[in-house]
C-alpha cells in the first residue's frame, strides 16, 4: 500500500493526537523501509516503537536503528579511565543493557523480538558522542519509505520511551508529495542517518551488537513458534471453557469491540458452536481469530491439541486469512493449487499433533479442495479435537459441500453477512444444523448506529429498456413462466429455465440507456476518485459490458480507470489496490471481483449498473462500498433500476412482464433504501411507478 493515502498531520503533539494511532500505527502499515535514530536506549522504548511492526514486518519491511543507552552523568564516568573513554568498558556496558533488557521483557515478547532480529526485520547500533560531545546520542528523527519510493520523514521531540505519550512532545511530519520543502527536509533526515550508520559522523561512535547480545533473542525465537507480535494482554485464564476463553488478547493494539466479544462469548457459551451473522466490515476474521486464540489456549491448558480448519470460498481469501492468522503467531498451511503442494506438509503436521510434538495446527483450505477426498481422508485420520470454520458459510450449503463438512470437528464456527441462502431453505437449514444455528446477529443498521460502517446516500437512477428490450424481456418472461412449472419434474428442463433466467438478467444489467445515464452522473461530479463501478457479465458482439463502460468514461471524460475481474492476476490486482487507494487510478470497474473479500474502504462513491437478484451479491457489494477509512465520513451510492416506460403503461395498461420487473428491482432499491439517510428523497423517485403496477405494498 502506498504512503500517498494517507492523510497525516503537519505536525504530531502529544496534547491533541496520539502518536502511535495517528502516526507510527498507519504508517507502519504502508512502509516498506524504516531508519530511525533517536534515543534512548531502556526496558521502555521498545513499546512505543512496537506498535505496528507486525504489520511492517509481514510487508517485507526493514529497519535500521541508531539508538543510545540512557546514560547518567556516573555512567558516563564510569565508562573512562584517566579521562579517555575505554572501548571494553562501553563493550560490557552495552552488552549489559542488552542483558537488562531481555529480563526484563515478558517471555512472549522476547520471543517477538528474536524473530524480528533472526529474520532481519529489525537491525541495531548503539551510538555514544565523542570528542567535544561528552552526553548522550540524542537524534530525534525518522524516515519511512514505501515501495513505491515514498518517503514520510519525521523530526522533533518524541522519544521511543514509555513516557513519551505522558510528555508533552511534538513532532513535525514531512511528506514528499506535499512541497518541494518537504522533499529537502526528508533528503536531510536520509543523508544524516546514511552518516551515522555508515560511522560517517566524526563525533558519534557507532557500536553493532555482539552477537551474543543477541543469541539470547534468537535463542528464545528459534524454540517457539514464529510470531511478530510484540506486548499482547496477557490475562490469566479460569477454568471452565467460557471463563477460560474471555482473556481480552490481540495481535495489535486493537481492541475486540462489545459485539465481537458477544459473539465470542455466545459462541463458546453454545460449545464452540455457531454462526457469527456480521454485516460486511465489521471484523469477522479477527473475530474469529481471537476466538480461536482462546479456544486455543483452553485446550492447551487442558493437555490437549487443536486441528483448526478454516475453508473460505477463494483463494484471494485463504492468503488474506494467512496474512492475518501470522499476526496472531499462528504459521497456518494453505491447502489448494495441487495436492503436491500442501498435502504432505498437512500430513505432517497432523503426525506431529498426535505424537503431541505439536499442540496445535491451521490448515487453510478453500471449498473445492475441502470437499476433495484427499484432503477428506487425511482430516478424517485427525484424532485431536478439531475447529472447522467456514468463512462465507453460505457459500458451505450446496449439496456437495454439506456432505463434505467434517463430522469429528467437536467445534464449529461459520461466518457471513447473509445467513440466508437465496432461494435454498434446504440449504439454509443444512448450514444451521451443521454450526448450530446463529448465535449473533450484528447487521448493518446496528453496524452503522454503532460507528463502525459509515452512513451513505443513495439515489436510484431510472433508466428505461428500449422497446426491443422490452419486448424481449416480456418474451423471456412468458417462456420462463410457462417452463418453471415443467422444471421442478425434469432435471433437462430445470437446466434450460436456468439459462432464460441468466439470459433475462443480463439483458437488464446491459440494458442500454445504463451506460449514457453513468455518463450524464460522472459529468455533474465536481472531483471524481475512489469510485466503483459494478457492471453487468454480458456481452455484446464478444466485446464485455464492461469493456464498453471503460471505453465511454475513458475517452468521452478522460476518467483514469481500470478494470478489476478475474482476467487479471493477483499481482495486477495488488498492484490496482495500490494504485486506487493513492488516487492513480478514479475509478475501478468490477464484474464480481470485488464481492467477497476485498478491502477497498477509501471508497467513497459507487455506481451499481448490474447486480443479481441474490441478496447476497448487493448487500456484500453495499457493505465492501461503507467500510470506514480516514477522512470519509460518508458514501454515496448510484443504483441503476431499469422501468418500464410511464407513457407506455397510460396508453396500455400493464402486463405481468412489466410488473415481475419491478418486482425484482424493488428488491435491492427497499434493502439499499431503508438505511440510507435520504430515505424519503430515495423513496420518492419510485414511488409513481409502484403506484401505477400496484406494487405500493412492496
Amino acid at each position: 500500500m502506498s504512503l500517498k493515502c494517507l492523510d497525516l498531520p503537519l505536525q504530531v503533539t502529544t496534547s491533541e493526537r496520539d502518536p502511535i494511532e495517528e502516526f507510527f500505527d498507519p504508517v507502519l502499515e504502508r512502509a516498506q523501509r524504516y531508519d530511525i535514530a533517536v534515543g534512548y536506549f531502556s526496558s521502555t522504548w521498545l513499546r512505543d516503537a512496537a506498535h505496528g511492526i507486525s504489520s511492517f514486518a509481514l510487508n517485507d519491511g526493514r529497519a535500521r536503528w541508531v539508538i543510545s543507552p540512557e546514560l547518567s552523568s556516573q555512567d558516563l564516568e564510569s565508562l573512562q579511565v584517566n579521562g579517555q573513554r575505554k572501548e571494553e568498558r562501553v563493550r560490557e556496558f552495552i552488552s549489559q543493557s542488552y542483558q537488562n533488557l531481555y529480563q526484563q521483557l515478558k517471555q512472549q515478547t522476547r520471543e517477538a523480538l528474536g524473530w524480528l532480529i533472526h529474520d532481519g526485520v529489525l537491525s541495531f547500533k548503539i551510538g555514544i558522542p565523542k570528542n567535544h560531545l561528552s552526553g548522550i546520542m540524542h537524534a530525534k528523527q525518522g524516515l519511512f519509505t514505501d515501495e513505491f519510493g515514498n518517503r514520510v520523514g519525521f523530526s522533533g521531540s518524541y522519544n521511543l520511551t514509555g513516557g513519551a505519550n505522558t510528555n508533552w512532545e511534538v513532532f513535525s511530519v514531512f511528506c514528499d508529495w506535499r512541497s518541494r520543502e518537504s522533499r529537502e527536509r526528508n533528503d536531510e533526515i536520509a543523508r544524516s542517518f546514511d552518516r551515522m550508520w555508515n560511522s560517517l559522523d566524526p563525533n558519534l561512535s557507532l557500536y553493532d551488537p555482539n552477537a551474543a547480545d543477541l543469541e539470547r533473542f534468537t535463542r528464545a525465537a528459534r524454540t517457539s513458534p514464529k510470531r511478530y507480535v510484540l506486548f499482547p494482554n496477557e490475562e490469566p485464564i479460569s477454568q471452565d471453557l467460557v471463563q477460560h476463553s474471555l482473556s481480552q488478547h490481540s495481535p495489535s493494539r486493537k481492541q475486540l469491540r462489545d459485539y465481537q466479544s458477544e459473539g465470542i462469548e455466545k459462541w463458546l457459551s453454545n460449545n464452540g458452536r455457531g454462526i457469527l451473522c456480521m454485516a460486511t466490515g465489521t471484523g469477522k476474521t479477527f473475530t474469529a481469530l481471537n476466538a480461536v486464540e482462546r479456544l486455543n489456549k483452553y485446550v492447551a491448558e487442558q493437555n490437549g491439541e487443536l486441528c483448526v480448519v478454516v475453508t473460505v470460498p477463494y483463494q484471494h481469501l485463504a492468503e488474506q486469512w494467512a496474512s492475518e492468522a501470522k499476526l496472531f503467531g499462528f504459521d497456518p498451511v494453505l491447502c489448494y493449487g495441487g495436492i503436491g503442494r500442501w498435502l504432505k506438509e498437512f500430513q505432517r503436521r497432523l503426525n506431529e499433533l498426535s505424537s503431541k510434538t505439536r499442540q496445535y495446527v491451521m490448515l487453510i483450505v478453500v471449498n473445492a479442495s475441502m470437499s476433495d477426498k484427499p484432503f477428506q481422508s487425511v482430516l478424517r485420520s485427525c484424532i485431536s479435537n478439531i475447529l472447522f470454520i467456514g468463512d462465507e458459510v453460505h457459500n458451505l450449503g450446496a449439496a456437495t459441500y454439506l456432505k463434505a463438512l467434517p463430522e469429528n470437528a467437536a467445534f464449529r464456527l461459520g461466518l457471513t453477512a447473509t445467513p440466508d441462502r437465496y432461494e435454498d431453505e434446504q440449504g439454509t437449514e443444512g448450514l444451521k444444523q451443521y454450526f448450530g444455528g446463529v448465535v449473533l446477529d450484528y447487521g448493518l443498521k446496528e453496524a452503522i448506529r454503532g460507528g463502525h460502517l459509515c452512513r451513505y446516500r443513495y439515489f436510484p437512477r431510472l433508466v428505461k429498456f428500449d422497446d426491443d428490450e422490452q419486448a424481449e424481456y416480456a418474451d423471456l418472461s412468458l417462456r420462463i413462466g410457462r417452463m418453471y412449472g415443467q422444471s421442478k419434474k425434469d432435471q433437462d428442463q430445470s437446466e434450460k429455465l436456468k439459462q432464460l433466467l441468466i439470459k433475462r438478467a443480463r439483458l437488464i444489467g446491459k440494458a442500454r440507456n445504463k451506460i449514457p445515464a453513468l455518463i450524464e452522473l460522472l459529468k455533474e461530479q465536481s472531483q471524481i476518485s475512489h469510485t466503483l463501478v459494478y457492471c453487468g457479465d454480458s456481452k455484446e458482439n464478444t466485446k464485455r459490458h464492461l469493456d464498453s463502460v471503460l471505453e465511454r468514461i475513458g475517452n468521452e471524460l478522460g476518467i483514469r480507470a481500470s478494470p478489476f475481474t478475474s482476467d487479471e492476476s493477483s499481482t495486477e490486482r495488488t498492484k490496482l489496490l495500490n494504485q486506487f487507494t493513492s488516487g492513480e487510478i478514479q475509478v475501478l470497474l468490477a464484474i464480481k471481483c470485488l464481492d467477497e473479500g476485498v478491502d477497498v474502504p477509501m471508497t467513497k462513491t459507487a455506481y451499481f449498473m448490474a447486480s443479481s437478484t441474490n441478496p447476497k451479491q448487493f448487500v456484500q457489494r453495499r457493505g465492501r462500498v461503507l467500510r470506514r477509512s480516514e477522512g470519509k465520513s460518508q458514501a454515496v451510492l448510484y443504483d441503476f433500476i431499469v422501468v418500464p416506460d410511464l407513457e407506455s403503461l397510460s396508453e396500455n395498461g400493464h402486463s405481468g412482464a412489466e410488473r415481475s420487473l419491478m418486482k425484482k428491482e424493488l428488491a435491492r432499491f427497499n434493502e439499499f433504501a431503508r438505511l440510507a439517510e435520504n430515505y424519503g428523497e430515495a423513496l420518492s423517485k419510485i414511488t409513481e411507478i409502484k403506484r401505477r403496477l400496484n406494487l405500493l405494498d412492496h
